[in-house]
Formats: structure tokens, sequence, C-alpha cells
């Protein structure tokens, strides 16, 4: 089993009228979360299923950022369970009206420094072709597209698998 840190970031810039404070998810987070989950999903019961096991299975990894006193987005990122040397990041979500405020940025930065505490060498991720404004985020940290997976979950639904070497 790896074990990464349990550290609290704070990022001391003000983006905006408000700082942005990445932490790990508690407990308290989870109706927040859970609804800005169910804003892809569009099911509630599907977002809390997913966000409840998410929070149990990887507490450490799973990342909230804070803009002010709002609850502006996650990041869930973990170690690959066949690779220790892979992570995935595996949701990031900011809600529509604080997008482009650099709260993506800082929680990739936590998360990938979360992930290099653990000995993780590269990361991957997918992303829509089409999601333009994610793909700017991940190509402007560093990311490279290493694959483009038809239909990868159903029709119409292609990814851009991306990587970064840390």
């Amino acid at each position: 089993m790896v074990h990464c840190g349990n550290t609290e970031y704070s990022s001391s810039p003000d983006v905006g009228s408000g700082s942005i404070r990445v932490r790990p998810v508690s407990k308290q987070d989870f109706s927040t979360v859970s609804a800005l989950e169910q804003g892809s999903t569009g099911c509630a019961y599907q977002a809390a299923v997913f966000v409840r096991q998410a929070m149990t299975l990887w507490p450490r990894t799973f990342l909230v950022a804070e803009y002010g006193s709002i609850c502006a987005g996650y990041l869930l990122c973990l170690v690959s369970p066949d690779d220790a040397a892979s992570g995935w990041v595996l949701r990031v979500k900011v809600i529509d009206e604080m997008r482009r405020k650099g709260i993506g940025t800082r929680m990739l930065i936590h998360g990938e420094q979360l992930l290099r505490e653990c000995n993780v060498k590269q990361i991957f991720l997918t992303c829509s072709p089409v999601n333009h404004g994610a793909l700017s985020l991940y190509y402007q940290m560093g990311y490279q597209v290493i694959e483009h997976k038809i239909e990868y979950f159903g029709p119409g639904e292609d990814r851009y698998v991306l990587s970064k070497k840390i």
C-alpha cells in the first residue's frame, strides 16, 4: 500500500477578490461536492455514490478548492494500483462561474505534488476533445495527448488520453 502525505495546502496569491485554498476533502464537503458532481451526471444518487466512495477510498488525494468562502471545485487523483510509478487524475471540476480564476491550476499543482510524494513518475488523465478550456489548462500545465480513444465512454464520447512526466 502506498501512503501519501496528508498535508493541508494553501495558496497565498490572491486571485480576483478572493484567495484560493486547496485542502483535503472533509465529511462536511459531501453535499457540496456531490452537487458539483451531479452537475455533470444529472443524477443525484449516482453523484452521491461516486463522491462517498471516492471520499472513503482516496481521502488523501481527494482535494477541494475554496475561493473565499465558496467551495469552488474539487480534484481527485490516485496512484495506479497496477503501476505505483503511474498516477491518474480522475476528476477536475470547477463550478462554472469560478472558471478561469486559477482554481483548476492550483488543484492540479497540489494533486501533482501529492502524487510526486507517492513516488509517481508519470500522470495520466482523459479529456473530451471538445473541452477546449480543460485542454488549454492541461497543455499549459505540460500535459500532452498520447492517444485519441474513439467512443471511450460510449457513442459520441471520445477522449484524449494525456500524460505528463513529473
